[in-house]
C-alpha cells in the first residue's frame, strides 16, 4: 500500500492549492494533472475526497442531527451558528470547495487518454457518484456537464439537481460494466486505498451507492419517476450484491505528523504528538438527547433499555454518557471540574495508550470509514420495508445493528431483543418501521457518517429529534441545504442561484418532500 507521504505529495502535484474548485490545478514547474497516469492521481483524490467526508461532512450531520452538541463548561457559545440555523454563504463551504477539487481529479481519470485504465476509470465513476451525490443533497442544483474543465469553462452554467441523479446512476452503470467486461491488457489497479484493487467488492459499493441514490427518491410519486425507480430497482434485485464488510480507507495513516493522521482523530482529538491541550478533543460532547437515548433515561424513547454501545461512543461520566442540550449554556461557576461531560469514545478514535504520544500513535493510525456495514444493511432494509427489493426487512435490520456493535467493538448481549418492543428503536414495536430503521441508522453513523443522519432527517423527519433550547435557533427550523459559496458568488457570479437563509429552511434538493 502506498504511504501518506507519497499519495500527499502525488496529490500536491495533481490537485490545485486554490480554494475554488474552478481554479486549474496548473503551475509553471507542475505537469498537466491530465497527463499524470491514473495510478498516481487515483489515492490522492480518495484520501482527499475522504478528508472532507470525515471532518467537514460528519461535523455538520453530527451536530445537525442532535448527537454532538458543544463543551458549555470550557467553550463559549460553542456551535452557536450550528445551533442558530442561519447559514449563510461561508457556513461549511469547506464542503463545496473540498469535494469539487476531489471530483475533478476523479474527473481527469475518466477522461484519461490512456490505454488500458478500465478499471482506474470504473473506481472513478464510482467515487465521482458517491461525492457528487453529497454535492447534490446539500446544494440541489450545482455545476456539472460544464464543471471539472480547469481554464477552458471557469463560470459552467448550472445542472438540474433531478439530472444529475440520473447522470450519477449513469455512471455508475459503466462503471460495473468496465470491470465485468475489461480488456485482456487493463491494468491492475495498485493504488487503490480503499479496496486495494479488489473489483468485485467496487462492484458492490456502486450497488450500494445506487440504492442510496434511488432511495433518496422515496417520497416522489410522479409517474415517469416512479417508473423509472422501479426499473432500477429491478436491476438491483437481479444482483443482489451490497457491500457486505465494512468499506475502510487506509493510505498509511500514521502518527509522523499531523498532515499523515487519520483525518477525523486530527480534526476531533489531538495532533500527531499529542502534546497540545487537546482542545479538540474536549470542544465536543454528546448531545443531552442522545446521550438520553443512549442511557436509556426516564422520559427518553428508550427509557429503560441501555444501549451498550454507548461506552464505544462516547467516555462516560459516573457509568453514563453525560451531554449538553443544544443551545444550553452553562452557569456561572460552572467548569469541566464541576461538570464533566463525555469525551468522543475509543470506539471512534481508537485513543488507546497511557499517555497522549501513545494514544496519538494508535488513534492517528486508524482507518477511516467510506461506508460502513451498518450502512449497508440499513439502505436494503429501508429498500425492502418500502417494497423496493425482496428480502426479510427485520432481518437486515437486526444485521444492521449488529454489524453496528461489531464496528464499535461492543458487545449486543440482549439489546436487540431489548429494544424491539421500543417504539421508534426497535423493529417489532414500531408503528412505523421506517422510523426503528433510521432510528438506528442514527445511532450507527453519528460521528462515523454523520452527513448521512442529518440527510435522512432531512427527506424523512426521521430519526425524531429536538429542537434547540434557549431560543438559540435564529431560523424556525433545521436548514433543508446548505447555500452556495462565497467562493460562487466570487467566481461564477452569472449562474450561481441566490438563496437567503431564510430560504434554505423550506428549500431543499429536487427529493425533498414537505
Amino acid at each position: 500500500m502506498k504511504k501518506i507521504s507519497l499519495i500527499l505529495a502525488i496529490f500536491a502535484i495533481s490537485l490545485s492549492s486554490c480554494s475554488d474548485y474552478l481554479e486549474d490545478n496548473i503551475t509553471p514547474n507542475s505537469p498537466l494533472a491530465s497527463s499524470l497516469p491514473p495510478r498516481l492521481v487515483l489515492p490522492g483524490a480518495q484520501a482527499q475526497s475522504f478528508r472532507v467526508q470525515a471532518t467537514t461532512m460528519n461535523r455538520l450531520g453530527s451536530v445537525m442531527s442532535n448527537s454532538w452538541g458543544g463543551n458549555i463548561y470550557q467553550f463559549t457559545n460553542p456551535l452557536r451558528l450550528e445551533y442558530s440555523y442561519n447559514f449563510d454563504n461561508t457556513t461549511y463551504s469547506a464542503i463545496w470547495d473540498g469535494l469539487y477539487r476531489s471530483v475533478s481529479n476523479y474527473q481527469n481519470i475518466i477522461e484519461t487518454p490512456l490505454p488500458d485504465q478500465e478499471y482506474y476509470i470504473a473506481i472513478s465513476k464510482i467515487m465521482k457518484a458517491h461525492y457528487m451525490q453529497y454535492i447534490v443533497d446539500l446544494y440541489g442544483d450545482v455545476p456539472y456537464f460544464e464543471a471539472f474543465k480547469g481554464q477552458s469553462n471557469t463560470t459552467p452554467a448550472y445542472t438540474d439537481d433531478a439530472v444529475i441523479y440520473k447522470e450519477l446512476v449513469k455512471e455508475l452503470e459503466e462503471a460495473r460494466a468496465l470491470i465485468a467486461n475489461p480488456t485482456a491488457t487493463t491494468e491492475g489497479v495498485t493504488t487503490d486505498i480503499v479496496f486495494a484493487g479488489n473489483m468485485a467488492k467496487w462492484t458492490k459499493l456502486a450497488n450500494t451507492i445506487e440504492l442510496r441514490i434511488l432511495l433518496r427518491q422515496s417520497k416522489l410519486t410522479d409517474a415517469a419517476t416512479v417508473t423509472y425507480l422501479n426499473s432500477k430497482y429491478a436491476d438491483l434485485q437481479a444482483s443482489n450484491n451490497f457491500v457486505d464488510a465494512d468499506a475502510l480507507i487506509n493510505p498509511g495513516y500514521s502518527a509522523a505528523n499531523n498532515a499523515q493522521q487519520n483525518p477525523f482523530y486530527g480534526a476531533n482529538v489531538r495532533d500527531a504528538a499529542g502534546s497540545t491541550a487537546e482542545t479538540n478533543f474536549t470542544f465536543f460532547t454528546s448531545s443531552k438527547y442522545f446521550a438520553d437515548i443512549l442511557n436509556g433515561a426516564t422520559g427518553s424513547a428508550t427509557a429503560g433499555v441501555i444501549d451498550p454501545r454507548r461506552s464505544r461512543l462516547w467516555t462516560t461520566v459516573g457509568g453514563i454518557v453525560v451531554g449538553t442540550d443544544q443551545g444550553q449554556t452553562a452557569l456561572p461557576g460552572q467548569t469541566n471540574a464541576t461538570n464533566p461531560t463525555s469525551r468522543l469514545g475509543v470506539g471512534l478514535t481508537s485513543d488507546i495508550g497511557a499517555t497522549r504520544a501513545e494514544r496519538s500513535k494508535v488513534g492517528s493510525a486508524r482507518a477511516g470509514v467510506l461506508m460502513l456495514l451498518a450502512e449497508s444493511k440499513f439502505l436494503q432494509a429501508e429498500a425492502v420495508e418500502r417494497g423496493k427489493l425482496t428480502g426479510v426487512a427485520k432481518t437486515l435490520f437486526d444485521q444492521g445493528v449488529q454489524a453496528s456493535f461489531t464496528y464499535l467493538g461492543a458487545t449486543i448481549g440482549t439489546y436487540l431483543t431489548s429494544v424491539d418492543a421500543t417504539n421508534g428503536f426497535g423493529y417489532t414495536g414500531s408503528t412505523n418501521k421506517i422510523q426503528a430503521i433510521l432510528s438506528q441508522k442514527w445511532i450507527a453513523l453519528s460521528g462515523v457518517h454523520g452527513v448521512e443522519n442529518y440527510i435522512n432527517y432531512t427527506r424523512t423527519g426521521f430519526p425524531t429529534i429536538t429542537s434547540t433550547i434557549n431560543n438559540a435557533n435564529i431560523q424556525a427550523s433545521r436548514p433543508k441545504r446548505l447555500i452556495y459559496p462565497i467562493s460562487e458568488y466570487n467566481a461564477n457570479s452569472a449562474n450561481v442561484p441566490i438563496l437567503t437563509s431564510a430560504q434554505i429552511i423550506t428549500q431543499g434538493p429536487f427529493w425533498y418532500v414537505p
